[in-house]
Formats: C-alpha cells, sequence, structure tokens
C-alpha cells in the first residue's frame, strides 16, 4: 500500500537505516555471496490483510532459516506437540546457529531454530519420502506468505555441495537415535525448505499469519490452529535470534525470526507481521539493517510486548435493567404497567475478547444480580477462550441453583448454548421473559381477542364514538406468515388496530423469514400505521406472526373521522401522542443508559 502516515514513517526509516554498510554477506554458502549487499527492503503487514512496504521489498532471496519456525508449526499440527518435543527440545543455547550441541545422552537438539533442531523438525513434517516432504513444506511455507514460492535451485545445489557440517550434525543425530530417517533424505528436505524464494513482502504476511492465530490475513485460510502458533512463538521469542535472542528481545519485545540471507520475520500477536531484508549480516548471522530498522520500529510504534498499556474496554459494553429493558414487542399499556413494575430482567451487553480475566469479572457481577433473568448479549463479542466457557456454564448453573435463568443472545460457543436458554437477538430474550410476567400476572393470551374499546388508541372514547370506529374498520384475519394487505376497493389502509395475535415488521421479502429479521411487532390491543406497507419493493412489511385478526381503517375513512367526527379525531390523536411520548421515554432511559 502507498501513500498515508504509514507508508511515510517506513519511506523515512529505509532512508535512515539504508545508509548503514557494516557486516558481509554470508560467505559459507557461494551463491548467497554473491547476492548484492546494498539491498534493503522492509515491510509490515496488518492482520485485516493491508501490506505497507519501503525499498526492495519485493526483491526475492532464500528464506534460510526463516523458514525454521513455520517447518516448526507444520511438524506440530502434522504430528502433534509431543511427538516433536520427543524429538526436539525448547530449551535456549546461546550458541550460534550451526553449534553441535545436543542433548547429553539422548542426541536431541536444544530446540527448532538451530540447525540441528531444523533438521529433525523438517524431518517430523508428515510425508512418505523426502519429496512429499519437500512439497508439503513448500506448499506450508505458501500458504503462510499467501501466494504460491519457488525454491531456486541453484541456491539448493550450492546448499548441499556444502553443508558437511550439517551433514556430520545429521550423522551424530543419527548415530544417537534423534534423527529416525536417512541423513541424505533429511538434508534434502531441510535444504530445499531454506532455498525456499520469498521477499520481505512474504515474510511480513507470514509473520501476520502467526500474529493471527494462524489464518493468512489475505487469503483467510486457516493454515495452522492458534495453539500451534502459541507454542511457535513460544520458541521464536527465546530462540529466534540465536545468540542474540535475550538482547533482541530486550531491544524490540517481539518474537522473531532471522536468517543468514538477510531475511528477518517479527511477530506482534493480535497485531501486525513485519519482514524485512538486507544481506549484510553481523557476526552471529543476522541481518544487520534488519536489526536496526525493527529496534527503530518498535520504539517509534510502541510495538515491545511488553510495554505498559492502558486498561482494556470493559467487558461489560452496558448493563441494561427496570425501565431500560424491553423487548421489540409493542404491548398494551395493561402489560406495561405489569413489566415496568417487575423489574426482573436485567441484560449484560458484553463487548471484545473474553478470556480468564473477562470471565471472572463478569461471573462476579452475574453472582450479585437479584433478577430473575440475566441476558448475555454477545452481539460484540469478538471471542470467547475455552477457559471462560468454563467458568461461565460453571456460573449459569450455579445461577439456576438459585432460581435465576441466564439467556444467551448472539453468536456464543456451542459449547455453551447445548441445554441452555439461546435466542437469535436480545429483543428475543427479553419477549420471552416479558411473556412469563404476563402470564403470571393473568393477562389475556396474544392469541385471545381484544375488544376495540380495549385498545390503547380508544381509551377513553364514548360508546357513540367507538360505534362509529367499528362502523369504518375493516376487519382482516390473517394466518400465521400472512402479510397484512396494503388496502382494498375502499382505499389504502392508513391505521390498524390488532384485536388478536401479533402482527410482526420484517425486512424480508420471504415470509419464512419473518423471525430472523423481524425488526418490531405489536400485540393485540395496540395500534400501528400502514406506513410499513410496502408490498411492491419489499421494504419493511408486515405479517401476522401467529393466527391474527385486525381492523384497518383507510386514508379515506380516517378523513371522514377528522371531517364528521371531531370527538373521535381528538381522542385517536391524544391517544397516538401518549403512545408516542411513552415510546420517547423509553428511548431517553435507554440513552441514559448508553451515556454512563
Amino acid at each position: 500500500m502507498s501513500g498515508g502516515p504509514v507508508s511515510d514513517v517506513l519511506t523515512r526509516l529505509h532512508s535512515k537505516v539504508v545508509t548503514q554498510t557494516d557486516g558481509d554477506v554470508a560467505q559459507y554458502i557461494p551463491e548467497l555471496a554473491r547476492v548484492d549487499p546494498n539491498l534493503f527492503g522492509i515491510a509490515i503487514s496488518t492482520l485485516d490483510g493491508v501490506v505497507y512496504a519501503a525499498g526492495d521489498a519485493d526483491h526475492p532471496f532464500t528464506i534460510q532459516s526463516v523458514s525454521k519456525p513455520f517447518a516448526m508449526a507444520l511438524a506440530i499440527e502434522d504430528r502433534g506437540l509431543e511427538a516433536l518435543l520427543a524429538a526436539v527440545g525448547v530449551e535456549p543455547t546461546g550458541d550460534p546457529f550451526n553449534a553441535v550441541t545436543l542433548e547429553e545422552g539422548t542426541g536431541r537438539p536444544l530446540n527448532p531454530m538451530v540447525n540441528a533442531g531444523a533438521i529433525v523438525t523438517s524431518a517430523l513434517v508428515a510425508c512418505a519420502d523426502p519429496e512429499q516432504g519437500s512439497e508439503r513444506i513448500v506448499s506450508g511455507l505458501s500458504a503462510f506468505a499467501g501466494r504460491e514460492l519457488d525454491v531456486d535451485e541453484s541456491v539448493l545445489r550450492s546448499e548441499l555441495e556444502t553443508a558437511d557440517r550439517n551433514r556430520a550434525l545429521a550423522y551424530l543425530m543419527r548415530s544417537m537415535g534423534a534423527l529416525q530417517v536417512d541423513v541424505e533424505d533429511a538434508l534434502q528436505v531441510y535444504c530445499r525448505q531454506c532455498a525456499t524464494l520469498v521477499t520481505a513482502r512474504d515474510l511480513a504476511v507470514m509473520g501476520a499469519t502467526l500474529a493471527n492465530a494462524g489464518r493468512n490475513p489475505i487469503t483467510g485460510q486457516q493454515v495452522v490452529q492458534p495453539e500451534v502458533v502459541m507454542y511457535v512463538l513460544s520458541v521464536m521469542l527465546t530462540c529466534g535470534l540465536y545468540d542474540f535472542s535475550g538482547e533482541w528481545m530486550f531491544r524490540t519485545g517481539m518474537p522473531a525470526k532471522s536468517g543468514v540471507g538477510g531475511g528477518i520475520t517479527v511477530v506482534l500477536p493480535g497485531e501486525l507481521g513485519i519482514g524485512t531484508f538486507s544481506p549484510r549480516l553481523d557476526h552471529q548471522g543476522n541481518s544487520v539493517r534488519g536489526v536496526a530498522a525493527c529496534e527503530a520500529l518498535s520504539h517509534q510504534l510502541g510495538l515491545h510486548v511488553m510495554r505498559p498499556r492502558g486498561p482494556a474496554a470493559p467487558v461489560v459494553h452496558r448493563r441494561l435493567h427496570g425501565s431500560q429493558v424491553r423487548s421489540r414487542r409493542g404491548r398494551p399499556a395493561r402489560e406495561r404497567a405489569v413489566l415496568s413494575a417487575a423489574d426482573a430482567i436485567v441484560v449484560l451487553e458484553l463487548q471484545g475478547h473474553i478470556a480468564f480475566k473477562e470471565a471472572e469479572l463478569l461471573t462476579r457481577l452475574m453472582e450479585e444480580q437479584t433478577s430473575r433473568w440475566v441476558v448475555l448479549d454477545a452481539a460484540r463479542v469478538d471471542h470467547v477462550e475455552p477457559v471462560a466457557e468454563r467458568l461461565l456454564r460453571a456460573t449459569i448453573g450455579q445461577l439456576a441453583g438459585r432460581g435465576v435463568t441466564v439467556l444467551l443472545s448472539g453468536p456464543w460457543p456451542t459449547s455453551l448454548t447445548t441445554g441452555s436458554n439461546i435466542f437469535t437477538s436480545t429483543s428475543r430474550a427479553v419477549e420471552s421473559c416479558e411473556d412469563m410476567l404476563v402470564d403470571e400476572a393473568g393477562l389475556p393470551d396474544p392469541d385471545e381477542p381484544v375488544p376495540l374499546k380495549a385498545n390503547d388508541l380508544c381509551a377513553g372514547m364514548s360508546a357513540d364514538d367507538l360505534t362509529q370506529l367499528d362502523a369504518l374498520c375493516v376487519t382482516l384475519d390473517l394466518d400465521q406468515g400472512e402479510p397484512v394487505p396494503a388496502g382494498d376497493a375502499g382505499g389504502e389502509f392508513a391505521l390498524l388496530f390488532v384485536t388478536r395475535g401479533i402482527i410482526g415488521m420484517q425486512s424480508a421479502i420471504d415470509a419464512e423469514a419473518a423471525v430472523e429479521d423481524q425488526i418490531t411487532s405489536r400485540a393485540a390491543g395496540t395500534a400501528v400505521s400502514s406506513t410499513a406497507i410496502e408490498p411492491t419493493t419489499g421494504v419493511p412489511r408486515l405479517v401476522a406472526q401467529i393466527p391474527a385478526t385486525i381492523m384497518a381503517l383507510t386514508g379515506g375513512a380516517l378523513d371522514k373521522i377528522q371531517r364528521d367526527h371531531s370527538s373521535l379525531a381528538a381522542t385517536l390523536y391524544r391517544n397516538a401522542a401518549a403512545a408516542v411520548a411513552a415510546e420517547y421515554r423509553w428511548s431517553a432511559a435507554e440513552n441514559v443508559a448508553m451515556s454512563r
């Protein structure tokens, strides 16, 4: 991506660091000795797939040892963690990358980042023969990079011809039982892995894939599981730059892996990946410019993983209770009176990533509630860790023993929703609680007829006004799922009195989707304007949620009321204004809760 403040930061940083001319290209592999020492590229990849780059970020070079953590990830993914740990340790050595340091008695390499450990790790990747092993590793590296990678065959030949030290390590490990495959086969797989061509841009995306819990931010592919990433980053943090790992962590604060080809991949978990390329190496085999650039980026952008952070967003976005809690169903005054007096429902709107810290606080909040129902709304929740699932499941069970029911709304994990009260929305959850309260109060069920005189908009009407209104209305009986017509021969409907059932407003054209796409609803004893009906466009319309009866006034009938029945018109408009005021009061209460 070009332009913008991040690109400007990289451009300025590149201009400053490129002046450093210390270090030399790797000499022990002839093909690497021919690389232009003045090349220098740097890239940053975000977790939503945006890549910022400067300099020679698209110049190809061989990945070399930067491949090691990714091969480790593939080995764990294919064979499991225990298989890896049986063959390779995870202890830092403090030694150079090619040191002949093995575990006494077993010959096991100390970690997968040194050459000895990397040879064994590559051999662990699931395959039937060396050719398949190479294909699996190169395809795995390609998945991390988000594009198909190639192998530099000339570098591969050069590495195999000069692999005496690695060959000696392999024979030593083979003699001690640490390497279970043929030495030449193991070297063929390992050297082809190291000879894979990448760019600094690729390394940034590969780092971002690890930062993104194993999911490539560009392709969306889940390359390895999140748990695998956790183990890989742990080893990168302690062993990624060999005998420079401690100082690197102190100065940059990010897990990383370097290679003698001049590349470095850096991971800031949950935030970004960085890739650098410059073939000038220091005496420890790390890119001089790459180290300088990453240290500067860490300081300038505040990337150190141990940096002090401000408090995270609270797990509870909003707590609603009492008059602040209401479903989307419009209810008649008698039902609203019951609900406003009950104060029996609490809604906790949750947000963000719920791990142990957040779950521990949430369980305390849930246990403090004195209401009959607690609704946990996960609409703003990004992820729920397994430990949080366990704590919440236990708390839900404990509250049930006290007579408090927990209802879940939104995308909760399956392990929590099994056997639980789960709803597609908070409104649906609250509505189910309201229905129980109304039923306990002995009020009529929604499918029982409510006479016109008991409708909220008819409160205070005289017998004559009710007679006039009844005579002007058209009665419509609707089956479940049947849409309310726009009008009849007398004209378009302007006002609808619900006298039985529930009428819902939905946004979908397909009547079968009424439940999922419901915007609001009106129960028997309420009224609704026909402005919700858009039969030709499919924009929100009215549908019977259960068998319903409505008494509809056409526009012409409403005009007649205004012209010939002033008392009736005045009562209708007064009651309509009162209904609007009630809606306003509820919205105001909700807004007050939102502002806290």
